[in-house]
């Protein structure tokens, strides 16, 4: 067994959660319960560039020499069948050539709330405000079908500012999907983020009549909610919406989830989880503020409270399944016996390639958060060209141009990090902000503790 020059920080993770030791095989994604033995023989196997004699020879006046002996047969056993020390064998891929399967119809660019820490401008992303007309979503829907190629299914989100403020046109362009759908063959899966304030019976009816998916905002705790998540005139919203989410819910919709912002302001936000579901809710997201420091973005000085947080956030969900109850937590969601497509392991979300975002005039932008910032702006609807350098460059920043990411043990769950992130944060799509790469680390870290468990104990 030769593993003399491995790179072993690069593709072994190996961590402690509770009183559980477990290890990663990164580019297997085989995970291995450890008791502390097979630890210190792994940790020092790291250290010691793979020499098993050496560690042996070390460990032996600790532990039993047989005892160590079964574990390097254990291990070898292991590297044999692929899930221990396994190699990068990513083929190199033109990233180019993707079709586009998701459009953002960012279709309006207004808002009836004043959210504190939002992106968008409160709305209008710093553009003028404007709602979408049924012309330029039809147009949208029209060239998502032109350029999806082969793929069949495809995804629309709603987005704004906030949608609802055009449901009306909502509602005919969802029915002229439907028509396109039989022209083409091809089914597209609806998606509608709201605030929630506008949501009546007549839209509940229309989201369970054409199938779509809901994503709610509710912070969490009405204190915390109400800091942040105001209408115009700074009043608070929880006492609205709050009966508007659960009606909608209650209806079972195709699929929900609750989407709550944590601040540096509420670096307490397990508890906001905890909140959420004692309402009742199941499938929940909590996303943290990022980017330059606008007074709520997480910072590095927030890091420590924030990642003690999300070990208990985990402890919290692991509490929720061993009392029989499943929390859809959206950042946990590792499929870890299959893992996400080849694409998404090397680039990540598909920003610039297979996901555009289109604004109420018919302008195109890598992503919703790109929007406004005329460098990224990548063409019009309405004459289809997009400026296909800047698409080439979205579709370079991958992991195997991004030697960083290359080093790092969670490249696979996250194929080299946001790019708007990185932007605003850094002024450069092709460098990973540090701070979100270790909020992710941390949450993979729970996730795998969380499979684990389940696996472990059929919770």
């Amino acid at each position: 067994m030769q593993l003399s020059g491995y790179d072993f920080q690069a593709n072994l993770h190996l961590f402690k959660w509770q009183q559980h030791n477990i290890l990663l095989d990164v580019n297997s994604g085989a995970i291995h319960l450890l008791d502390d033995m097979s630890r210190a023989f792994i940790s020092r196997l790291m250290e010691y560039d793979g020499n098993m004699d050496r560690v042996i020879e070390e460990l032996k006046d600790t532990y039993p020499a047989d005892d160590l002996n079964d574990i390097a047969g254990e291990i070898i056993e292991a590297w044999q069948e692929g899930a221990l020390f396994s190699k990068e064998d990513l083929p190199l891929l033109d990233l180019s050539g993707l079709h586009i399967k998701a459009l953002c119809l960012n279709v309006a660019h207004a808002c009836n709330m004043k959210c504190r820490y939002c992106f968008a401008s409160q709305g209008d992303f710093g553009m003028e405000a404007g709602i979408m007309s049924l012309e330029t979503g039809k147009r949208a829907l029209d060239y998502l079908m032109e350029q999806s190629g082969p793929i069949s299914n495809l995804e629309v989100d709603f987005f704004g500012g906030e949608p609802l403020l055009a449901a009306d046109m909502l509602k005919h362009l969802v029915a002229y999907g439907r028509e396109l759908e039989r022209t083409w063959n091809k089914h597209i899966n609806f998606t509608l983020t709201t605030n929630a304030l506008l949501i009546t019976d007549e839209i509940i009816d229309f989201v369970q009549a054409e199938n779509i998916s809901v994503i709610l905002s509710l912070d969490g705790r009405p204190q915390i909610n109400d800091r942040h998540r105001i209408l115009n005139n700074g009043a608070g919203t929880y006492d609205l919406i709050l009966p508007r989410i659960k009606k909608m819910v209650d209806s079972k919709p195709k699929s929900y989830y609750i989407r709550g912002t944590f601040t540096k302001k509420n670096l307490d936000f397990s508890e906001d989880l905890r909140h959420i579901a004692e309402l009742g809710f199941d499938s929940i997201s909590l996303e943290p503020a990022v980017g330059e420091d606008n007074g709520y973005s997480i910072q590095e000085e927030d890091l420590g409270q924030v990642l003690a947080e999300y070990e208990r956030l985990t402890d919290l969900l692991y509490e929720y399944k061993r009392a029989g109850r499943k929390i859809d937590f959206f950042h946990y969601n590792l499929d870890m016996q299959k893992g996400p497509c080849l694409a998404k392991r090397l680039s990540g979300c598909g920003a610039g390639m297979e996901y555009l975002v289109v604004t109420p005039n018919g302008d195109i932008y890598p992503c919703h958060q790109f929007v406004g910032e005329k460098e990224f702006l990548l063409g019009n609807i309405f004459n289809g060209q997009l400026n296909e350098q800047l698409r080439s460059d979205f579709a370079g920043n991958h992991l195997q141009n991004k030697s960083e990411c290359r080093k790092c043990w969670a490249r696979y769950f996250c194929g080299g990090g946001c790019h708007a992130n990185a932007y605003h944060t850094n002024g450069d799509i092709r460098k990973p902000s540090q701070v979100s790469c270790i909020m992710h680390r941390k949450r993979i870290e729970g996730a795998i503790f969380l499979e684990t468990m389940e696996r472990l104990t059929c919770i």
